[in-house]
């Protein structure tokens, strides 16, 4: 891994997953457990961000602590991560058609996540309502 720009590449990814999820600032910060100034400094990179908040932006995210950390142009360690190298290796070609497909495509794939957060939160309340 490149450490060149790591909170750059950083705050570009944490960016990029917030706004996949339609989320404000103010909103991962409140997830994260994180004051919201906080979480903007991680984006704009000049945060030295600590393992342990790391973790909570992870677990904020439901995802890994090793899908946080795989920045769109590192090869990639798992099928699911070689799916999306192909999506933008294809995207950086010249073909309109191919990239309008992919384009929506990937719409569609952040619509689902934000979806499936919906439902893990239904089934939370749901689980702590019957508990």
């Amino acid at each position: 891994m490149q450490t060149t720009g790591i909170r750059d590449r950083l705050g570009e990814r944490v960016r990029y997953l917030r706004n996949s999820l339609g989320w404000s600032q103010e909103k991962l910060g409140e997830e994260a457990g994180m004051h919201p100034t906080y979480v903007g400094g991680i984006e704009r990179g000049e945060r030295n961000v600590s393992l342990e908040n790391l973790a909570k932006l992870a677990e904020a995210f439901h995802i890994t602590l090793s899908e946080l950390l795989n920045f769109p142009d590192e090869p990639p360690s798992s099928g699911k991560d070689e799916l999306r190298s192909r999506i933008r290796r294809l995207l950086k070609r010249r073909d309109v058609a191919a990239k309008k497909f992919l384009t929506d495509l990937d719409e569609d794939l952040l619509n689902l996540r934000r979806k499936l957060h919906e439902l893990e939160r239904l089934v939370e309340d749901d689980e702590t309502r019957d508990g």
